[in-house]
């Protein structure tokens, strides 16, 4: 019986330390150490084991307490507990210092008061214990304590981090270690402990899932995720993480209550970690508070609300020219066409492009291609009213929405405005640069109801421009449809 339970701990320690060993190789350089040091906890997991079976299988006598696999099982804990002081290094930017010292110190405050009450207080009771073995007695629930403690810091501290398998399974591998460790004590405290007993394979199973950990944690590296891993939804891991502590002081205080007779270690434990409750709620309404009123007096801040205006800005115009761009022209298009509707009048769209831009930009480079732009689009505005809406729909393509038109007259009016003004040279680098508009225009309702047939036609009519010579205006002729159809279909 004791020897298959002995082989069963020796092969769960061999495998899981080869696990962690293996997910430590595959790992990132910065994941290494914590993977390593866990592979170190399991493998004098191992050696505890091989040491207890050669005691009382192979040798057949009684295993020595304190003896030799007392140090590898207190090398264990060690290296489990440097691993957590590895990652609570390597995660410090992570964690959320002063609340989350606040947990552990709820949680292993209740922790130590149990520990006192239930495991270390009949040891020192019992005078017939020699100071070496109540020292190594007492080294175990200590070293618990400060698993304890590493279980906090992996479980509450990384709130960053989430929820994840590899998380999960490390969570309950240590925190079956503390309570077989925990049961071992207790028994052993009431010499009521057997080898071969139902604690002894809590030991194997604990060790076991902390290098299944290591398998999930390969998997994950794969997928090239590390620990921690990313944050994720679980709303119900969240609240318990939130309730935990404040859970364990409950079930003290229920216990200080029922079993408590007078001052004693329950009714002290309870006072302080109570006291740590209070201290820690006024510590995050306090920080709640400075949160509140910075987010205010950001919201205040006149830069806060330059910055909106800003996005406002860039979402609806040309970056380079700051004219309108094709989604705020469009709008301004749909809007007018309802309006034209809703009072009976008319306006007119023109769409521009400007004659040989290619050649300046591949001769002068598009430096100046865009300072260019820039002229002429101050330009357009200049020659424009201040109601109607010039934008850049991208290279040298502009359009006008010109309001309220009177007459086709009127229009070429505004049409000869703008003509002018662009074909006057415009200075680009100390060169003196001409490049002339060819501009089509339709006529809302006589050439279309619809902004796109308004802009469609609009494109037409330029290129029936192109066609007879360029730098010219031109409106929009139903028996020109044909050749302007042609030339759309083609490369500008």
């Amino acid at each position: 019986m004791t020897l298959g339970g002995n082989l069963f701990s020796i092969f769960g320690g061999a495998i899981a330390t080869s696990w962690l060993l293996l997910t430590a190789q595959r790992n990132s350089n910065t994941d290494k150490p914590f993977w390593f040091l866990l592979a170190a906890g399991t493998y004098n997991f191992f050696l505890a084991e091989f040491l207890w079976l050669t005691h009382e299988n192979l040798l057949n006598i009684e295993v020595p307490f304190p003896g030799l696999p007392d140090l590898f099982f207190l090398l264990q804990i060690g290296f489990y507990l440097a691993a957590f002081i590895y990652k609570v290094i390597k995660e410090k930017q992570q964690l959320d210092f002063i609340k989350f010292i606040f947990d552990i110190l709820i949680v292993m405050t209740v922790a130590s008061t149990f520990s006192w009450h239930f495991l270390l207080q009949p040891f020192i009771s019992v005078s017939e214990v020699s100071a070496f073995s109540l020292a190594v007695t007492l080294a175990y629930p200590i070293g618990d304590l400060a698993l304890l403690f590493g279980v906090g810091v992996l479980f509450l501290g990384m709130q960053q981090a989430g929820f994840n398998k590899t998380i999960f399974f490390l969570f309950v591998g240590w925190f079956i270690q503390i309570l077989a460790d925990s049961s071992f004590l207790y028994f052993v405290a009431k010499d009521d402990y057997s080898s071969g007993g139902l604690i002894d394979p809590l030991f194997t199973l604990a060790v076991l899932l902390v290098g299944f950990a290591g398998l999930v944690e390969r998997e994950r590296t794969t997928e090239n995720q590390a620990l921690p891993i990313q944050k994720s939804s679980n709303r119900v891991l969240s609240i318990f993480r939130i309730v935990f502590p404040y859970l364990n002081v409950t079930i003290l205080f229920v216990l200080m209550i029922s079993r408590s007779d007078g001052i004693d270690s329950l009714t002290i434990g309870s006072g302080i970690s109570i006291l740590l409750i209070v201290i820690r709620q006024i510590f995050v309404l306090t920080e709640n508070q400075k949160l509140l009123h910075q987010v205010h007096a950001k919201k205040e801040a006149p830069e806060f609300h330059i910055s909106e205006t800003r996005l406002q800005f860039l979402a609806y115009h040309d970056l380079l020219t700051g004219l309108a761009n094709r989604a705020l022209f469009e709008e301004m298009l749909k809007q007018a066409v309802s309006d034209a509707k809703l009072y009976g009048s008319s306006f007119a769209v023109m769409f521009l492009d400007l004659d040989n831009f290619k050649k300046i930009n591949d001769t002068m480079g598009h430096d100046a291609g865009d300072q260019l732009l820039i002229l002429i689009a101050d330009r357009l505005k200049e020659s424009t009213r201040k109601n109607d809406v010039v934008a850049r729909l991208g290279g040298d393509e502009f359009t006008i929405l010109i309001r309220d038109v009177s007459s086709p007259q009127n229009t070429a009016v505004i049409a000869e405005k703008i003509l002018r003004s662009l074909s006057l040279p415009h200075l680009v680098n100390g060169e003196k640069i001409t490049s002339s508009p060819s501009i089509g225009i339709a006529l809302y309702p006589l050439n279309g109801t619809t902004p796109a047939a308004l802009l469609k036609k609009a494109d037409m009519a330029m290129y029936q421009v192109k066609d007879n010579g360029k730098g010219h205006y031109q409106l929009f002729e139903e028996d020109s449809v044909v050749a302007a159809n042609r030339k759309t279909t083609e490369c500008r």
